[in-house]
């Protein structure tokens, strides 16, 4: 029933410790039952510390998005532990967190294996394991995890905080869907002590619920992107001249890059439709990702004849590299929580043609990219030669969106959020 959890993609920050930010402001305090001091730098010494645990659908979830929070909290003496369906068995995640545990997920949330055999085994184990909050993840696991916690008593109950990154219901989707996933996350609200949403359309939603009091939704933008790693000096002219060798880009390309998992709600259909209405030959339009629908696209081009204008590039680790071999981004999602690859191209000063779709509209204000209608294809073959005529207002807009990311989308600055949050819910178990 539940769309399975979407593969993140490979483009996200290495694993590495990260200082504390956010508690410095306190020089004492206390969350729930957990003293804290901070030394002269800022560092945050817990005499008692605190546990969380982490809650994805799949692993990949907690080693790409997750990592680097785990890390902070890990450095300021917090126990995090991680809970996904294959946990552990999965190497990296070894070093990332205390504990891992598993959880047998299936792709319905409402199953009885879901509702009566998962939920009673993730009962069991943050019960016995006496976690002070726990932070859940994605649909299928988010849901049941609240679902198994719900009549847990005071004493035992950990505070719960449930990040939804991007609700499956939106504006103009499906009537009977939208009802569906919306009654869902309605219901699973009143098990949820905070609720976290990535852009406004979900923020309204939530607070719109009347399951969970207003002043518990909040609104963070996104899970954070480590701007530095895709600033001008952290990739040289040899990997991105490595890249267009590989990809056989012409010197005088303007080269659009769309980096999607072939997965229907990313539309690469609608975007190759839109392409063939291209007026500017010079354009070359790069695919990174992979996914069930490649194939199906490829022949869209071969029929469409696009072949010499288009590359497929595959699942990739070198996205910082593909952004600097590119002149801006494209993205024509059906429905994004807070679209990663988007906040990644600003912060590479790369402007953005997208629809106006939610979680890409969140992040492009005027003048730091091109928006146009969703269904209009015409309307984004124009956006695409508008910017491809006009090198100096792409550099210009590259230049303002780098500047937004680095003010509002750095990971510093959502790991500080989350660390406010987290005292906040922690204090609130007195």
């Amino acid at each position: 029933m539940w769309a399975p959890d979407a593969r993140p993609q490979a483009s996200h920050q290495h694993d590495r410790p990260r200082h504390p930010v956010g508690l410095h402001r306190l020089r004492h305090g206390i969350i729930g039952a957990c003293r804290h001091e901070t030394d002269l730098e800022g560092r945050v010494i817990w005499n008692v510390a605190p546990s969380a645990l982490f809650v994805t659908t799949v692993p990949v979830t907690l080693e790409v998005f997750l990592a680097p929070f785990a890390h902070h909290f890990r450095e300021q003496g917090w126990r995090i532990d991680a809970l996904a369906n294959g946990a552990t068995t999965t190497p990296a995640l070894a070093e990332i967190f205390d504990k891992r545990h598993d959880a047998p997920w299936t792709r319905n949330p409402l199953s009885p294996r879901n509702l009566i055999g998962t939920a009673r085994r993730v009962r069991e184990l943050i019960a016995r394991e006496g976690y002070d909050l726990v932070h859940v993840h994605t649909p299928i696991a988010a849901f049941v995890t609240r679902f198994a916690l719900r009549r847990l008593p005071p004493g035992v109950r950990p505070v719960i905080v449930y990040t939804a990154h991007g609700f499956h219901f939106y504006k103009g989707g499906n009537l009977l869907t939208n009802a569906l996933y919306r009654a869902l996350e309605r219901r699973a609200a009143r098990w949820t002590d905070y609720l976290v949403t990535i852009n406004a359309e979900d923020f309204e939603a939530a607070r719109l619920f009347g399951t969970i009091r207003r002043e518990r939704v909040r609104l963070i933008p996104g899970i954070g992107v480590e701007t530095m790693r895709f600033s001008e000096d952290a990739v040289t002219d040899d990997e991105a001249d490595a890249v267009c060798h590989e990809l056989m880009l012409p010197a005088a390309a303007f080269v659009l890059l769309m980096i999607a998992e072939f997965m229907p709600v990313k539309r690469h259909a609608f975007v190759v439709d839109a392409f063939a209405r291209v007026r500017k030959e010079h354009v070359v339009l790069v695919f990174a990702g992979d996914g069930p629908l490649e194939d199906a696209v490829r022949a869209q081009v071969e029929r469409l004849g696009l072949a010499k204008r288009v590359r497929f590039a595959g699942y990739r680790r070198d996205i910082p590299a593909l952004l600097a071999a590119s002149d801006a981004l494209l993205l024509a999602s059906e429905r994004e929580g807070l679209a990663r690859s988007v906040l990644e191209a600003m912060a590479a000063g790369r402007p953005v043609i997208g629809t106006r779709t939610r979680g890409i509209t969140d992040a492009l204000p005027e003048g730091t990219g091109w928006l146009v209608p969703k269904n209009d294809p015409a309307a984004l073959a124009k956006a695409i030669d508008d910017a491809a005529g006009f090198p100096a207002e792409v550099a210009r807009r590259g230049v303002a969106a780098r500047s937004l990311a680095r003010r509002t989308y750095d990971l510093s600055l959502i790991i500080d959020a989350y660390e406010e949050l987290y005292r906040e819910a922690l204090a609130s178990r007195v």
